[in-house]
């Protein structure tokens, strides 16, 4: 009888799921092609590979093996069929939107979307490309909210900063009734907590500078196709003549036209970076999850905070949904907390220690930012309030120190004298 052969976990996977280094001299690592283009020895050869009849690499905006490993990875990584490596998560999020819409389009977002995305929103319109916000995703809201120009939807796995969950199964059979695929943002959970495609989301996108790459030492993005909606369908003539392939025409438009052409690609010094950092993703996120409660169950018993803002707290909203959607129950590394004014918080940032004063998230240390006056500052106080962003909050990126530590840092840090 033949034994069942058991999927390998995350861990295991990106440690050995996407890479064999007998094809590369027995390098442990995928080696760097630091190159911007790749000889041939014939025409005839050059000519195969840019007609599509022949593998192989010609130009480094469009294809090459140190940033193609990473893309293998992604892959695997989010159980997708086919992966892009962009230059940055708001070109990852730009070229999606732009293969599949139109002037005259509308999309249909998440409020509390990460303020970078608003602001790409607000910049789509100069081009005809419409947003319509909602916090309401049932059937009864998006039928109100679709139209015959919608052509997505799209919102984050866990809202950045306003940490609301979505349920990715339940939206997933409510957009495709109206025949329209979703994207989600899964940046902040990451495949270590929870996959979309699994639960039927169509296109996953990350900013891969965040948890991906792990340690905050490059900008990057990264789109990942389920292949699983089927685009021949006359709301998509968009893709032109890429609609014959069916489930894999936005890949094929976003890889021969958008991402082309747009040359937001990925250098393979930033792709290296993020092989790296997939290595120990599993890892990291156990550690930074485990550090981010029990850092918000002390400071929701702390004197100094009047609100704390935390998946995994049973207080918070969606707690039942992180619990059934997530791995382990794991509710991310962010939280957010409230001290009371601008100027109190200001000093606890000014007094911490073991926090960076950064404008990101997703790093091996613990970052912290004031939202309302760095990536929400061309925010309306109506996207604000709408986005959970206030005053006197802080937003916590955790990292991966002792807890003994954060813990004893936040509290000198919250006592200290403004």
């Amino acid at each position: 009888m033949e034994e069942k052969q058991n999927k390998p976990e995350l861990d295991s996977l990106m440690l050995h799921g996407a890479y064999d280094p007998s094809n590369f001299l027995g390098s442990t690592m995928p080696p760097i092609f630091q190159t911007s283009a790749f000889a041939h020895q014939t025409a005839e050869e050059l000519e195969r590979i840019f007609a599509n009849k022949a593998g192989g690499f010609a130009y480094s905006r469009i294809g090459n093996p140190t940033v193609n490993n990473f893309e293998n990875r992604m892959i695997k990584a989010e159980h997708g069929m086919f992966a892009t490596a962009c230059s940055s998560g708001s070109a990852a999020i730009a070229m999606t939107l732009l293969t599949l819409l139109k002037s005259g389009d509308e999309i249909i977002a998440s409020t509390g979307l990460y303020g970078g995305t608003i602001d790409l929103f607000r910049d789509l319109e100069a081009f005809g490309i419409r947003t319509v916000y909602t916090s309401d995703f049932s059937r009864a809201a998006m039928e109100q909210l679709v139209s015959d120009s919608t052509k997505a939807v799209l919102v984050e796995t866990i809202g950045n900063p306003k940490l609301n969950i979505i349920d990715i199964r339940g939206l997933a059979d409510t957009v495709h009734a109206f025949g329209i695929p979703l994207i989600v943002d899964n940046t902040v959970a990451t495949p270590a907590l929870v996959r979309p495609l699994e639960l039927g989301a169509d296109i996953v996108v990350h900013s891969s500078s965040k948890y991906i790459n792990g340690n905050g030492s490059a900008i990057s993005g990264v789109i990942v196709d389920g292949a699983s909606f089927d685009f021949r369908s006359e709301k998509f003539r968009v893709l032109g003549d890429y609609q014959k392939y069916g489930k894999g025409a936005f890949t094929a438009r976003l890889r021969n036209v958008i991402w082309r052409d747009i040359g937001a690609c990925l250098s393979p010094v930033t792709a290296y970076a993020n092989i790296a950092g997939l290595e120990t993703l599993s890892l990291r996120m156990k550690r930074i999850c485990e550090n981010a409660e029990q850092l918000a169950v002390y400071l929701d018993a702390c004197a100094h905070v009047s609100a704390v803002v935390y998946p995994g707290l049973r207080s918070h909203p969606d707690y039942k949904l992180v619990r059934k959607q997530f791995a382990d129950g794991m509710a991310g590394g962010i939280l957010t907390i409230r001290v009371g004014s601008k100027k109190k918080a200001f000093s606890v940032i000014n007094h911490l220690n073991y926090a960076w004063n950064v404008s990101n998230i997703g790093d091996t240390k613990t970052l912290v930012v004031h939202p309302s006056s760095t990536i929400f500052a061309h925010s309306s106080e109506e996207e604000k309030q709408a986005a959970g962003v206030y005053d006197d909050q802080i937003r916590i990126s955790v990292g991966i120190e002792d807890i003994r530590d954060l813990i004893a840092d936040f509290d000198q840090a919250l006592s200290a004298e403004e």
